[in-house]
């Protein structure tokens, strides 16, 4: 599912596209991925415009200029398109933001996904449970530290708690995992400092290099000319190469399991308990 990169990606990218163009239409393709009625999603929306989008952890937040949020969360299988409707002919979309300039945004949450019509206090109420931004420069090593430290979990358990740290799903845990050399089965609570110290660091590099690679969304360009989104799927390390020889060791092979109900992907020659 799209985790902190490809949304990262879709903010930077929207922000080119759909900021301060009237909103004509918003048409709800499937109820059950909207939180009001049609009717007064238009009511609320309609000659409104998009003044700025942020991302906090994996929602995409769309301010309009009257104060209301279109929080957007995508779930496997889920994605956005922007373009025109005969752009958009092979992906079937719950929800279409129709623009003044005769673009649209389509909206595909997927079975659990959720567009959401908020408040400015709604959306902050749906939010204040997350953890700080993975890449936020404020959260520091020591910081990071001090929040895994002790934490009685497995390592892809932890990485993927958005309580904990925000934006991280089972992709890219896997993929900060393999960097730090550490197996997603190890227990938090047996790391020292030291390996946590490579999660860090190991956190911060991989999801830049995603972020600065379009995320891992491959062939789901955002529109017709995007060539960006989808770039970092082709340098995953471990995640669904079940089988291929790892990028350290050829001779060995990526491994698939479970940890916590959860596939996950290591290389089993380079990856430690700590």
């Amino acid at each position: 599912m799209p985790e902190l990169p490809e949304l990262e990606n879709y903010k930077v990218q929207l922000s080119n596209y759909i900021l301060n163009v009237p909103i004509t239409q918003i048409e709800v393709k499937r109820a059950k991925a909207v939180n009001l009625e049609s009717e007064q999603v238009n009511r609320q929306i309609v000659g409104e415009r998009i003044a700025f989008i942020e991302r906090r952890g994996k929602y995409l937040n769309l301010h309009t200029n009257n104060g209301q949020r279109l929080l957007l969360s995508i779930a496997a299988g889920g994605s956005l398109f922007y373009g025109k409707t005969k752009d958009n002919t092979d992906r079937v979309s719950d929800v279409e933001i129709q623009f003044e300039d005769h673009n649209s945004l389509y909206f595909t949450g997927a079975r659990q996904g959720m567009f959401y019509v908020y408040t400015a206090k709604e959306a902050g109420a749906k939010l204040k449970d997350l953890g700080p931004e993975a890449t936020d420069r404020k959260l520091t090593e020591e910081q990071f530290i001090k929040l895994y430290k002790g934490r009685r979990s497995s390592l892809k358990t932890a990485l993927t708690n958005q309580n904990l740290v925000a934006g991280i799903g089972s992709y890219y845990a896997d993929e900060i995992a393999f960097t730090a050399g550490l197996l997603p089965s190890a227990k938090v609570q047996e790391l020292e400092d030291e390996a946590l110290s490579r999660l860090y660091v190991a956190m911060q590099t991989v999801l830049e290099e995603a972020i600065q690679t379009g995320g891992h969304l491959a062939g789901q360009p955002l529109t017709v000319t995007d060539s960006l989104t989808g770039g970092f799927h082709e340098l995953r390390r471990v995640y669904e190469r079940e089988g291929e020889p790892s990028v350290r060791s050829a001779k060995d092979l990526i491994v698939k399991t479970e940890v916590s109900g959860k596939k996950a992907y290591y290389c089993p020659a380079t990856q430690f308990e700590k």
